[in-house]
């Protein structure tokens, strides 16, 4: 069993067998890519302390498991209050994935009390393990971001049951080995779990892959798990987008949204 998604060799990053998605053996899960390119733009320097508050990533093209990647980072805007960064993965010298991140400087605000009130949902200790069976797939030869590197407790039968979906999830490893990984880069790795949280068509007959996933935070969720509440939006164009709200014990923490592509399960067609 791997202990971590990446291992960091030089300056580039090898993927673990965690990584691997649950629909293919040779190609990533959305969310370990997300994390990295999240980590990669988190990562470069600010003239004053800034916090990611929108990271949008591109899925493009499948993110292999077999070879290691590359991160290119480049500054769009620099200034006091926010920073803009793109970052893209590179596979062979090939751009598999791409991402924009915005910061904004952190201060200490006196705001008055003006967020609607908070109403918690049932902790993940009094949440239900969804385990691999309930995804409706038997794919356990090899390990899998899925089912090995996080673990999701769902509220109200999430995966599986159509309609919306209120769960809680965590990353059981570190994103790149012997590093500690930050709350921003836990959340953009756990933030594609989103997509299958909610659905309006069984997943167990149809695939709806996202090819985008676009995250926007006011603050950084605190501890390990993270919550979501999301709403499937699916349609006979072929089309989906898939809305959840983040929050972790405390409260809300954001959004994540994803365009989805709507295929019957065996199609042959790719993104």
């Amino acid at each position: 069993m791997s202990d971590a998604l990446f291992i960091k060799e030089g300056d580039s990053f090898r993927p673990t067998g965690l990584t691997r998605s649950f629909w293919s053996d040779e190609a990533q899960h959305g969310g370990p890519p997300v994390g990295l390119l999240g980590r990669a733009v988190e990562m470069v320097p600010s003239v004053i302390p800034m916090q990611v508050v929108r990271l949008t990533v591109d899925l493009f093209r499948e993110v292999p498991v077999g070879m290691p990647l590359d991160v290119r980072t480049n500054v769009v805007r620099e200034g006091r209050r926010i920073q803009v960064v793109d970052a893209e993965l590179v596979a062979a010298g090939r751009t598999v994935a791409r991402a924009s991140g915005l910061k904004i400087r952190k201060t200490d605000v006196a705001i008055p009390s003006v967020n609607p009130a908070w109403s918690p949902p049932p902790g993940p200790a009094e949440a239900e393990p969804v385990t691999l069976g309930r995804f409706g797939f038997t794919r356990t030869e090899h390990e899998r971001f899925h089912s090995h590197a996080i673990e999701i407790r769902t509220i109200n039968d999430s995966f599986l049951t159509p309609g919306a979906g209120l769960s809680w999830v965590r990353l059981t490893v570190p994103l790149v080995e012997g590093e500690t990984t930050t709350p921003f880069a836990r959340t953009a790795t756990l933030s594609d779990v989103a997509n299958g949280n909610s659905m309006a068509l069984d997943g167990r007959e149809w695939l709806y892959v996202n090819p985008d996933l676009n995250l926007s935070l006011h603050r950084c969720p605190e501890g390990e798990w993270l919550g979501m509440r999301s709403v499937a939006h699916q349609h006979r164009t072929g089309i989906g987008f898939a809305d959840s709200e983040l929050f972790d014990e405390s409260g809300p923490a954001g959004r994540v949204g994803q365009s989805q592509i709507l295929e019957p399960r065996g199609d042959s067609a790719t993104t």
